[in-house]
């Protein structure tokens, strides 16, 4: 592997099973995921990824797929016990987590179907071979080799059924590129939350600066995308206002700021109607292989 992603992987060792420091992800919240769901499926219970597997349904089970960047492996065992793939390869630059996946899908009994292995995305689509759908999510802000990557993501999946690139991806500002201005709506609705419950003195920018690819290209992936594979659904779910703030409260409070949070979320949802709020933080995407 590549030292960026020895380093990526060391990182992820230690946080990516470890206790969290009070700070909870945005999509976590039940009260914005719900929100999310219903933006994406029309349906607050749904999500993109099952409502993606709902629409392929008669083309399952599927002889392989992939999953890039698979952590602890969620992901791959809900593809596994819903049988829609015969074969899921799972793969990641975190020992430790790749550790934990393979014990939890020996657990659920799916040991057989679901296969993990240490590795960085470009060393493993540089192999041969061919997939029916390759996963991306949550990954691409991590890497660097972007147009490297889709690129070969596209030549797997070239002549595979159905042959798509499924993407949750943040794609919002690079590490390198927040400003006041991306924070502004947080940093209003921050001014009520009580001092006690605040995890930063106020609200930045939401960079895990300690892990070395984190945003590293981020706000270039729907680019990259577009002119690397052919976009067959485009589906951005912001989060501008309420992924920056979220971050900034601690994890255990959250309840308490239910209803800030809901406001949160509609004051983006004026903004976004209005024209005034620029791209999205966050987008679920489908490709295939551009012909």
């Amino acid at each position: 592997m590549s030292d960026l992603a020895e380093r990526s992987g060391e990182y992820w060792d230690e946080h990516n099973l470890a206790a969290s420091e009070d700070v909870s992800y945005w999509l976590a919240v039940p009260e914005l995921r719900r929100r999310v769901n219903e933006s994406l499926t029309g349906d607050p219970n749904k999500l993109y990824i099952q409502g993606f597997i709902e629409t392929f349904k008669s083309q399952w089970p599927v002889e392989r797929v992939l999953s890039v960047g698979c952590g602890a492996g969620d992901l791959e065992r809900g593809v596994a016990s819903q049988g829609i793939a015969k074969r899921v390869d799972g793969i990641d630059v975190s020992r430790k987590s790749l550790v934990e996946a393979e014990a939890c899908a020996r657990a659920e009994g799916l040991g057989a179907v679901i296969k993990y292995t240490v590795s960085e995305a470009l060393e493993w689509l540089k192999q041969e071979g061919t997939y029916d759908v390759i996963f991306f999510h949550g990954v691409l802000h991590h890497l660097q080799d972007l147009e490297e990557v889709l690129g070969l993501a596209g030549e797997r999946v070239r002549g595979g059924n159905p042959g798509l690139i499924y993407i949750d991806e943040y794609v919002g500002p690079s590490r390198d590129e927040w400003t006041d201005d991306h924070l502004k709506g947080a940093a209003h609705l921050f001014d009520k939350v009580a001092s006690t419950d605040r995890r930063t003195p106020e609200a930045w920018a939401p960079i895990a600066m300690e892990d070395p690819t984190e945003m590293i290209r981020s706000s270039e992936i729907e680019r990259v995308v577009r002119d690397t594979l052919t976009m067959v659904e485009w589906q951005p779910y912001y989060g501008n206002i309420v992924f920056p703030l979220v971050n900034a409260i601690r994890g255990s409070r959250l309840p308490a700021y239910s209803e800030l949070l809901v406001e949160a979320w509609e004051e983006e949802r004026r903004l976004i109607e209005s024209g005034a709020m620029g791209p999205p933080c966050y987008a679920a995407m489908v490709a295939q292989t551009k012909h």
